[in-house]
């Protein structure tokens, strides 16, 4: 679920990102090598927690069948720091955690645009990512800051290390009670909001069936899976998978209130 792999090399720091992520050519235990978006502690507003947020939304999403990167542990040697030749992002690596979070890298994507319209190719899973975010707790998908790559009719989400804070969003609401994916309908709230979308929704049967196929105990491989130096409260990782276990148990009414909203 979680492969580590090893910094070899620095390529460059991405263009944007306010984490301040690189782009760093990475070594698995076979030898090949990997291009990875590179995400390290001391740059993330809640350090360690944030790791392992991403990580596991990653894996999840991964389960579900949506588009994102593989995820990687990055492991961060002294030796390939001092080999960095940018002096700010050594020094954060140096104050950072061994272990850092990975995304394999699509060179041939480009970022969303502002206000962009989704397709007709794309309504099926454009929609799927929006109540996804929703259950997730991801409020950074907007159209100021997408977070989304595209090519063609293809997406992919990245950056979710500041999701299922459930406990630091005001008036924050279960997905499946009234009013719990409010974020679905406006153009400001979400970029796959309901006035973004050129075609009707016909189903979201699939996704449904991609939560009900997920067993009770896979949720608990996902915190076995996070490297011991991630798990910064047993006690909060366990809510929070216990959380998405009760999505998994309601997601019938969480679809059928998407589709209301966005009939």
């Amino acid at each position: 679920m979680l492969t580590t792999v090893v910094a070899t090399g620095f390529k460059r720091k991405m263009k944007s990102g306010r984490t301040f992520p690189c782009l760093l050519e990475c070594e698995d235990s076979d030898g090949n090598t990997i291009e990875v978006v590179t995400k390290y502690s001391s740059t993330l507003f809640e350090k360690e927690k944030n790791l392992a947020i991403e990580a596991i939304v990653a894996m999840l999403a991964a389960d579900l069948g949506l588009p994102v990167p593989e995820p990687f542990v990055v492991e961060l040697q002294p030796e390939f720091i001092a080999i960095v030749d940018d002096p700010v992002i050594a020094k954060a690596m140096s104050n950072s955690c061994s272990l850092a979070f990975g995304s394999a890298f699509w060179s041939s994507m480009n970022t969303w645009l502002t206000s962009q319209k989704v397709t007709k190719g794309q309504v099926q899973v454009a929609a799927e990512i929006a109540i996804f975010d929703q259950i997730i707790v991801n409020s950074d998908r907007l159209p100021t800051n997408p977070n989304l790559l595209f090519t063609g009719d293809s997406l992919m989400m990245i950056d979710h290390e500041l999701s299922l804070a459930r406990e630091q969003v005001l008036f924050w609401r279960e997905p499946w009670v009234d009013g719990g994916l409010s974020g679905l309908d406006g153009h400001e709230k979400h970029i796959f909001g309901r006035p973004y979308f050129s075609d009707k929704i016909q189903s979201l049967e699939r996704f449904a069936e991609a939560w009900e196929a997920i067993p009770a105990a896979r949720f608990d491989e996902y915190l076995g899976a996070l490297p011991s130096l991630w798990v910064y409260d047993q006690a909060k990782l366990s809510d929070i998978l216990a959380y998405l276990n009760t999505v998994r148990s309601n997601i019938r009414t969480i679809t059928e209130n998407a589709m209301r909203v966005y009939s």
